[in-house]
Order: C-alpha cells, then structure tokens, then sequence
C-alpha cells in the first residue's frame, strides 16, 4: 500500500530550505546530475564537507546521503545547468512568498544563476539569469488564470507569487463558518486559506477538543464554544512556522508492520510530533532533512516489499481455499455416511411397518392397478387413519421405490432432533433387512471413498504448498530483479576485468584521461596507450603491486588500440605500457600539455600487435553474503601457470584448425550480414603451429615486438592469434629516453602505423624453421593428452615434478640470470631518472611570476587537503573492489543467489569464460542498438540459461552497453563453439 504523504507542505519546506541553507550556503557546486527527467542532484563540496542536494520537481527538495542512480548520459537541462552553475557558490535559498516555490541563486551581481524549483501542481524546474530571464526549463506551460507564459526567452514572473497575510481573525472565521454549506468539512473550508497543511490542522482540531475527521462540518460548531477554542489553537500553531525557519527541528516518520515478516511501510513525515500521531508507531531521526531523505530513498523499496507482501496474501489465500475445499468433501462424505447408517437402523427398528408398506404396494402392482389408482388408494387410507399408509410419503414408480418417513421408536422424548421423521428410500424389490443390508453397503463404499479423498487430498494439499512455495520464490526473485542495481564506480569509464582478475579502465574523452590519471592511477597501477590518433589512456589497477601477468596487459593493450582510430582502419597496431611513475603532466621549459595528453619518460614497453577483435558478454553479480558461491567461482579468473598456458596455445591452434567458420548475428537490414569472417588461407596456413617458447617470469618490459618488424594480423584471425602472450617471442631489449609527450582524442591528425620510435631497434631473430610447418602424424592426439593431463596443475606443482625428474636445473639457472638482468635494468633506469628530474610544471617556466608561484603553491596546498582527505575514501574504495571480485562471474550456475546483470564489452580475449557472449569486429552496417538488443535475444533463448537469468538478461539497457563499444561501425558475430545446438 502507498504512503498517504508524498509531497511536500509548506511547514515541511520551510525546514528543508533551512537545513539547506544552513549546509551549503557559500558552498561551490562540483558538479550536476539527473536521476530521471524529474529528478536531478547537485553536488556541493568544501573542505570539511562534501554533499549532495536533491530536487524533484512537484514533490521535494532536501539534502540526500544516499547512492541515488545517475544517468550514464546525461540529459540536456542537465547539461545546461552544468554549464551555467558548475563551480559556482549558493549565494542564498529562498521560499517566494508562501507559494511552495523555491529560488536557489548561484553566483551574484549579473553574474548570477537563479535555479527556481516549484513544488506544487505538476511542479517545474526553471534555470534563469540574474534578471530572471528564462534560460531552461523542464516544463513548458501557459498559466490557465494570468495566461503568462513559461518558456525560454520570456521572464519568470516572480512579481505573482502569493504573499503571506494575517492569519484569519476570529470574526472572519466565525463568519466563514457559519455561511458554509450544511455538508462542508471545517478541514476543506480552512486548508486553502491557512498556510500550515494538513497535518497541523488535524492538531490544531483535536486540541480544540473535535474530531479531526471529515464529519466535522461548520454547522456542528458551537459559536459561542468551538470556534474560539479553534482559533486560539490556529494562532498558536504558528510557532511551528517559526520554529522550522530555525532549522532545528527534528524528523519523524510514522509507519506500519504488515506480511507475514512484518515488513515496515511508511506512511508519512513530518518536522514535529503531532498529537495525532503520539498513539502510532513512528520513527525519530534528528533533523528533518535526515527524515525526508530516509523517508524517499526507502518509499520504493517498500512499494515493491508491499506488493510481495499481496502476492504473498494472494498465494497463501489458494493454498487456504485448497484445504477448505478438502475439508468440505470430508465433512460431505462423513455425513453422508452416518446419515445411511441412520437408516438402515430406522428400517430395522421399522421393519414391519416398512413390511406392509412394501406388501400393500406391491398388491395394488400385482392386481393391475393404474399409478393413479395406487395413490388414490394410499390418500384414502391415509385420511381413515391407516398408520402403514401415513408412513408413505410419495410412490417413484418409475424406479419402484417408496419413500417412507420413520422414526426412532426407542428415541427419547425430549430429543426433538431423534423425535423427527426421517426420509427413506426402501427398493420394493427387496425386504426391509435387503434395504437396511443396502444402506450398509453404501455406508461402507463411502468410507472407502472417504479414504481416498483423504489420501488424494493430501498430495493436492502438499501439491498446492508445492505451488504455494514456489509462486513466494517467484515473487522474491522478481522483486529482486525489478529493484534497480548499483552502478558501480568505475561505470563511468571504459571497463572490463581481465582473465587474471584485474580492473583495467579507460577514458572516454580527453577530461576522463586526465580524470583516470590524476585519481585512480595509484602506485603500483600501470598506464597502457598507443601511439595512435584517439587512443585512449588505459588505467591496470593493481592494488596489491605484483608483477601484472603478459595476459592483462595484452588485454589492457587491445582496449587502448580499439578505441582509437586503429578499429575504422581495420588495421592492428602495438601497445605499449609504463609504471605509474612513469607518467607526469609535467612539461619540459616554455611548452604546456593539453588536457588528456601526458608527458611519458623512461622505457615504454611495446605489447605485440594483435587483431582488434571486440566483445560484449554479460557479467552476473550474486549475493556476497554466500559463502559457497564465492568459493564455486573462485579460480574463474585465476592466473593460469606457464605450462599450462602453453599447452592452451597449441590446444587453441587445434581448435581453430577444426572449428567452422563464424557466423554473422542476425540483425535487421545489415549490407555486411552475408560476408563471412574467414581467416585469410595463406596466414592460417603459417600459424598451423607455433613452437613452444621457454616462458620466464620476466615482464614484458623486455620483450617489445616493434610494428615495423611484426606483419600486422588479419582483423579476423582466430582467437588463439590473440592470446599470444609477449614470452612467446625470442627477448629483445628496447630502451627509449626521449620526452614526447602523448595525447588522446585530439584533433591533430596522425597517422594509424605512426607508431614507431624515433631510434633504431634490435632486430629481432628469426623464428626456429619448424615453426610454420603442419603438425606430424600423431602430435595433434598428444597435445589434446597434454591439455587434458595439466588442465588442472599449477605453476608450484609444475615445480616440484620437475625437481622431481631432474629437469629443472637449467630453468633455475635461467631465472638467476634473468633476475640479475632485472636488476641491472633497473639500476640503468633510475640513474636516467636521476640526471632527468621531473620537477617543472605543465605551464612554461617563462611564466612563472612571484604571483603566479604564489597561486601554484595554494593550488600544491589544496591538492594536498584533497589528497589526505580521499585517503580513506580510496582505501574502502579498494576493499569494496576486492570484495566485488569474488561475487561477479561469467559461468553463472543454478545455485547462485544472483542479484543483478551488468553488460561488460572487453577484449574478446578476456571474455573465454563467459556463458554470455558474442563476438564483435570492425565493419557492418546495422546500428548499435540494434546489434545489441538482437545479441541479448540470443542469449535469452540459450536452453541452459535458468529462468533468474532470463530474467536478468531482460533488465540489460542496450543503451548502457552502446556506450562502451568502439567508435565506428561494429559488426556482431557468433563463433562456431557457441552457436545454439
């Protein structure tokens, strides 16, 4: 059931605007959203405190501390107030009048913002100049009474709105009552013209000492008595305005149990305990602004806990009629036999009389009597007082059955129930211990009967509890579904998590890369780009700071190079990453960095050019209070071992040599539904086998593969072309020193294979001669051996049965060295560091006045304060992540307590294990919309999928998904091994 209260009062408003104004006065706005087209946020932040400010139009204002859903795009007035009220301060807050209109000014002089929110009707949010001259609106409309106009380009007329009177004198009120209809409540009569609402009334009423219900009527006043007690009550009630101007109120919401786990329902809100509600149940928060935002943040959860709680009544409302039902079939059966045990006692205690009855009957037959004449001669013996013929009630000749009326002759005389004739059937085919025998036949078949019905009800009652039961899990699981999800933080980014279980982020525009880096690039993360011309920054989070494995930074790679202008050209370019340190906003003297481009010093260490092949697939998240499904998906994304990582490659070139050819998902009208995505002969023909590479622990640091030197891939290479890892090329240290500085999303052309350093590289040597020849007769049955025998074997046990087999002494050699050449390495670059310090800023020195380094040092101050007091923030932030991790999964089962689904488009190598997924390549002609919706049909109509996840599938936005695609067109396709069988 609804709340009886769902908008605001003029008392209610009068305290929130208090409270507002007493938070936020002076504060600058660091930013605008929109929850809906109704409802939009404003986030206000200074040193010591951060918060957020709520206004739906038609209904509230308030301060919120809740997680309210933000739009993914924001809308268009979202936009328009962002760039007229972003970083600007609230000047003042105010009530126009004692209309529920509220005029919010940001900025002052001619330089002001009026944001005016109307509360009442349909409601309105209208943004103006300091002149009050309309800019924005949600709303347009024509005043039905003024016939002004509220539209952009015309002025708010502010000069209209209603201004406060005196409060009615009791002459006017003793007036008004007494010329008001007979059938007018007193509540009607005054809510209009008092500026309290109604709630202050009803008190104002019941301290009157009337009734606060609509029966009270003016005529029902006593003049003399009433209505001065009335009036005294209204004078002192205008405390409360007073009161809540100060802002000191507190909050209090009043509230029911009802379901069978009773569920709490809110029903209203108020900044003072009111006499009415002193009996009820009610909550006491200690401001009223706290009461409103726990009083809406919660209004929705609770319409949904209501209509389980409905549905529940109606499940548990069949199962009750079942049984009912049951028991009257019961109580049916039962009477029926005792009523022929009944009887068949009477006709034996009756025998005679039911004797003659039979004979007199069955004489009239035997003589050739008419049916006419048999009742004629019954009626006339009845009125001479025959007993045997007052005993006949009526003759069914046509069954040849009599209906006697017997009774009990032993039966005791102050019993009127045993005293009464009792209606019985004899057959006149038989004699009267034949029908007594009858009637114990049927006594008993109905037993038997009874039996039965016991025993058939039974299993339709444990069916229907069946029922009963699975129709209250079904109403749980889609109030579940239809609750809305948290949008996660890193949302706002391009995102994925990669196949070792890393968050890997990525900019959207130029202010998000410069966003990712200054925020969330953190020690130990790394920084992933491409020389390429609107590639985005790539941000690995590694909290923990290991070593990130080569599979990440592949997949890392391939999302910096997709979004870029490598994807319309169909052509695959290197990567490459750095340490977090690694990348500065500062310039060298007399130059200055654009926002999103970054200054790159040290070593870049290229990744391997690899086919720009796309992905979309669903990521489900389940309850994380569920222990054993943490634990069933807790290797999903664990780093795979060395060996076992070589043996999925040659798995993998099986695999492509025996898998068909991809498919085109079909969508509508598509001009590149028909074509299909071969890999080119010639080049498949020289991967059929790659030769098994030694892999170490080093990084990829020393392993770049320059584009110049590696043939660009087939953009529909198969998918093992794409796991290849960059230790499966000879090593070749690359060392670059120059200070160029990078950018992303820029207008400045480049070209797409410009992507080659200035200096010259180490070529690289030659791969071993086998390698591009075909598998041998029986090598292609012992990798499938070698896949299934280590599938399960990690990197220590790999350890111990070499040590075992006395075959791991060159390979520990091997490692010293490597380390040593680590070691080295990183003594040579901290010596460049060192003679390149990387202390100038981003504006050039030549610029740097007494003044101009007095601001840069009260920026340096803020920064500071900001830093230490995000410290926290980001250290829960990093133990929430953790925690997401374990409960988000690509291989949902039956038994997970799934809560939500987030659509996830990532490098179609990261996506292996997901059940959900497609495949995604440059090219096609369909829109986005539309591949995506038909990609979510497709998964819906998986065979496996549980009706939860169907169910799930359906709340995925295409819009949502759209958004994280490559720029360009995209083309959908299903590969062989997961088409529907």
């Amino acid at each position: 059931m609804p709340a009886k209260k769902t908008r605001f009062t003029t008392l209610d408003l009068k305290a929130c605007i208090a409270a507002v104004r007493k938070r936020f006065l002076g504060v600058r706005v660091v930013n605008i959203y929109d929850v809906d087209n109704k409802t939009y946020l404003i986030k206000f932040s200074k040193p010591d405190d951060k918060g957020v400010l709520l206004i739906e139009s038609a209904i509230r204002i308030h301060t919120t501390e809740f997680d309210w859903p933000k739009g993914l795009i924001p809308s268009g007035f979202a936009m328009k107030l962002r760039k007229h009220l972003k970083s600007r301060r609230l000047e003042s807050i105010e009530q126009l009048g004692i209309d529920r209109i509220v005029d919010l000014q940001f900025g002052s002089g001619e330089a002001a913002y009026h944001l005016i929110v109307e509360l009442y009707d349909k409601g309105n949010i209208i943004l103006t100049d300091y002149n009050y001259m309309i800019l924005s609106l949600i709303r347009r409309r024509t005043d039905a009474t003024t016939e002004e106009k509220f539209a952009v380009n015309e002025k708010y007329p502010i000069e209209t709105v209603k201004q406060p009177e005196d409060l009615i004198s009791l002459e006017k009120l003793i007036e008004l009552l007494s010329n008001a209809p007979a059938n007018e409540s007193i509540k009607k009569l005054l809510n209009p013209i008092l500026p309290f609402g109604s709630a202050v009334l009803d008190e104002c009423l019941l301290k009157a000492g009337l009734n606060a219900d609509n029966s009270t009527t003016g005529k029902t006043l006593s003049i003399e008595q009433d209505v001065p007690k009335l009036h005294a009550q209204l004078v002192e009630a205008l405390n409360y305005l007073t009161r809540a101007d100060t802002g000191e109120c507190k909050g209090y919401i009043t509230y029911r149990e009802e379901g069978s786990s009773a569920r709490v329902s809110y029903e209203e809100f108020h900044p003072f305990l009111f006499k009415q509600f002193e009996s009820k149940q009610y909550l006491e928060l200690p401001t009223f602004d706290r009461a409103v935002d726990e009083f809406f943040s919660k209004l929705e959860a609770q319409r949904l806990d209501g209509q389980i709680v409905q549905k529940e009544k109606e499940a548990l409302k069949k199962l009750d009629n079942v049984k009912k039902d049951h028991q009257k079939r019961l109580d049916e059966l039962k009477a029926v036999q005792d009523e022929d045990v009944r009887r068949a006692y009477l006709i034996e205690m009756n025998a005679d009389l039911v004797t003659r009855a039979m004979t007199a009957i069955n004489t009239a037959v035997a003589n050739q009597m008419s049916w006419p004449e048999i009742e004629e001669l019954v009626d006339e013996a009845k009125q001479s007082g025959d007993p045997t013929a007052r005993a006949i009630l009526t003759i069914k000749f046509d069954i040849n059955h009599i209906t006697l009326l017997l009774r009990d002759p032993f039966a005791d005389e102050n019993d009127k129930s045993s005293l009464a004739p009792v209606r019985v059937d004899v057959d006149l085919s038989l004699t009267a211990f034949a029908n007594a025998k009858r009637y114990f036949e049927h006594k008993k078949q109905s037993s038997q009967k009874h039996q039965r019905t016991i025993e058939a009800g039974e299993k339709a009652i444990k069916s229907a509890s069946k029922r009963t039961n699975e129709l209250l899990k079904e109403v749980e699981r889609v109030a579940t579904v239809t609750k809305a999800r948290k949008v996660y933080w890193f949302e706002k980014f391009y995102w994925f998590i990669s196949s070792d279980n890393y968050i890997v982020l990525g900019g959207r525009d130029q202010q998000q890369n410069e966003l990712l880096v200054k925020r969330h690039l953190r020690p130990g993360d790394l920084y992933v780009h491409a020389d390429l011309h609107g590639a985005t920054s790539v941000v690995i989070k590694n909290p923990t700071g290991n070593d990130v494995p080569p599979r990440t930074l592949q997949e890392a790679g391939i999302l910096a190079c997709c979004h870029s202008a490598a994807w319309e050209a169909k052509v695959p370019a290197p990567a490459y990453w750095v340490k977090h340190d690694q990348v500065s906003k500062s310039a060298p003297t007399g130059e200055y960095i654009t926002t999103g481009a970054f200054m790159i010093r040290g070593k870049r260490n290229y990744l391997p050019s690899t086919p720009l092949n796309f992905g979309f697939a669903l990521l489900f998240k389940f309850d994380e209070s569920d222990q054993a499904a943490i634990d069933r998906h807790s290797d999903e994304r664990k780093p795979k071992s060395v060996l076992d990582e070589q043996d999925l490659k040659q798995a993998a070139i099986i695999e492509k040599q025996e898998s068909a050819e991809e498919t085109p998902l079909e969508v509508s009208d598509d001009d590149d539904e028909n074509e299909e995505t071969k890999p080119d002969e010639q080049q498949e023909s020289q991967q059929q086998q790659e030769t098994i590479v030694e892999e170490t622990e080093e990084p990829v640091a020393n392993v770049p593969t320059p584009a110049a030197e590696d043939p660009p891939s087939s953009s529909s290479s198969s998918d093992e072309d794409e796991e290849q890892e960059a230790s499966a090329y000879p090593d070749t240290q690359v060392t670059y020193n120059e200070e160029k500085p990078i950018q992303s999303n820029t207008n400045e052309q480049k070209q797409v294979g410009r992507h080659q350093p200035q200096q010259k590289q180490q070529q690289q040597p030659k791969k071993q001669s086998n390698e591009n020849q075909p598998l041998k007769r029986g090598q292609r049955a012992r990798l499938k051996k070698i896949k299934e025998k280590y599938k399960d074997q990690d990197e220590e046990d790999r350890q111990v049965r070499m040590q075992l087999l006395g075959s791991a002494g060159n390979e520990a050699k091997k490692k010293q060295q490597e380390q040593q050449q680590q070691k080295q390495q990183q003594k040579a670059n901290n010596k460049d560091n060192k003679k390149r310090p990387d202390s100038t800023k981003s504006r050039p020195q030549s610029a740097a006045t007494p003044a101009a380094a007095a601001a840069a040092a009260a920026i340096d101050d803020d920064e500071t304060e900001q830093h230490q007091e995000d410290e926290e923030e980001k250290a829960k932030r990093l133990s929430e992540d953790a925690r997401l991790l374990f409960t988000l999964t690509g291989q949902p089962t039956s038994d997970d307590p799934l809560t939500n689904v987030i659509g996830v488009c990532a490098p179609w190598v990261a996506l292996n294990n997901y059940k959900y997924k497609v495949k995604i390549l440059p090219g096609g002609a369909a829109k986005k919309g539309k591949n995506v919706q038909a990609a979510l049909k497709f998964f819906a109509m998986d065979r496996t999928a549980s009706q939860l996840e169907k169910d799930l599938i359906k709340t995925v936005k295409d819009q949502e998904v759209t958004r994280n695609l490559p720029s360009g067109k995209v083309k959908f396709v299903l590969p062989s091994y997961i088409k529907l069988k």
